[in-house]
């Protein structure tokens, strides 16, 4: 079952370290209750999802491929058979071993950045994630105000079937006309058609979760959200000690960006090459060490780290973009949360305040209203819990967007 939302919360004069450990404490929090109830089918549809399956092993290519420049390249190994020229001129037989030496490897710059490149895949794949968790957090939100709607609406077409019982009776018995009875029966038949066109936007909600679940079909009954939206609003405030994951994948880019300049610096270096060469003629062996040297001359090195250390520079400029968006985007949500939830309570309190279906069926079976007139203050009450019902799943809608931004 899924737990109901919890009464506001309010802090003040919280410091700004201190909101970042309750904050904490309050995600962490948030995600067991989740993964302790009935949204713990996220984890089912992580499992199953296409994308995500996809995206993982796109993730561990480009980590195996990260790691094909952390070694020395292979030694070459050259023999040749030279024969001699006149007859009679001994044949000389040639042999060489060359090791190249990468800077790059040798100071462990190539390993930092592949494992820089490994954090921007990762971050990837969690932006993946996030998406396509997000998208089934709003789908079962969907789905809880569908269940939410069909229990609504199945009392409302018992209470239009009483009705209708009703006036068959007060027809037999003459307090009432065709007229009158045949506005009940049309009550009735748009009490069905609601509860249809209901069930059908529920098939439709499955049939998408289905899809994200990988063709498997999940099953949730739950009338209930189990989202804490309120303690969500509050988070939403406070600054952050979870990073979202595109404000994690622009780090990541910094990061690669950074690893990648200090590798083209080591490019500007002198390149070696050691290894042995032989010479072999008929009685006459010739053989010792070799070594090579590359002469940076011409500036393709500086170049390089001109070009790197302006890609870091717009790297970090995105990453201060990102941070500033996904904080506005954060209170952006918060607010809007909060305010849904304001009106959802509001009308709830109302409603609970005017509870006046059962009066109303009274005085309909005692004659002191008509049927038009009960039939009219239904409308508005039906109404009225139409639009709790809205403003609750927009509510929920808002915080389901809001708590993706930590996955």
């Amino acid at each position: 079952m899924i737990l109901p939302s919890t009464p506001y919360i309010y802090i003040i004069g919280v410091g700004r370290r201190l909101g970042r450990l309750w904050l904490w404490a309050v995600l962490w929090s948030l995600s067991a209750t989740l993964h302790g109830q009935s949204l713990a089918l996220l984890d089912t549809i992580a499992r199953n999802n296409p994308t995500l399956r996809a995206a993982q092993a796109g993730r561990q290519a480009a980590e195996a491929a990260n790691r094909t420049d952390t070694r020395l390249p292979d030694p070459e190994a050259e023999v040749a058979y030279l024969v001699g020229s006149p007859k009679g001129v001994p044949g000389r037989t040639n042999v060489s071993l060359t090791q190249s030496l990468d800077w790059g490897v040798l100071t462990k710059r190539r390993q930092l950045l592949a494992e820089a490149a490994d954090r921007t895949a990762a971050s990837q794949y969690r932006e993946t994630r996030r998406v396509v968790l997000g998208e089934a957090l709003q789908q079962l939100v969907l789905l809880i105000h569908a269940n939410r709607t069909l229990a609504e609406l199945d009392s409302r077409l018992s209470l239009a079937s009483q009705v209708e019982q009703l006036c068959q009776k007060k027809l037999e018995q003459g307090a009432l006309t065709e007229l009158e009875l045949n506005k009940a029966r049309l009550n009735v038949a748009m009490a069905k058609a609601d509860r249809q066109r209901a069930c059908d936007e529920r098939e439709t909600v499955l049939a998408r979760l289905r899809t994200l679940n990988g063709g498997q079909p999940l099953h949730c009954a739950d009338t209930l959200y189990s989202l804490p939206a309120r303690e969500l609003c509050l988070a939403g405030t406070t600054p952050t000690a979870v990073r979202p994951a595109a404000v994690e994948g622009a780090e990541a880019a910094v990061s690669q960006a950074q690893a990648e300049l200090k590798l083209a610096q080591t490019q500007q270096w002198p390149t070696f090459n050691v290894g042995f060469q032989g010479e072999y003629i008929r009685q006459n062996n010739y053989s010792g060490l070799s070594l090579g040297l590359s002469l940076p001359l011409w500036g393709n090195g500086r170049a390089e780290v001109r070009r790197r250390k302006a890609e870091l520079l717009a790297t970090q400029l995105n990453l201060a973009d990102i941070q500033q968006q996904a904080g506005a985007s954060q209170l952006q949500l918060s607010q809007t949360t909060r305010r849904l939830l304001q009106v959802a309570d509001e009308l709830h309190q109302g409603l609970l305040a005017t509870q006046n279906t059962q009066l109303l069926q009274r005085a309909l079976q005692s004659g002191q209203i008509s049927l038009l007139d009960y039939l009219l203050e239904c409308s508005f009450y039906y109404s009225a819990r139409t639009a709790w019902l809205e403003a609750e799943r927009d509510a929920y809608l808002a915080a389901a967007e809001l708590y993706a931004l930590g996955l």
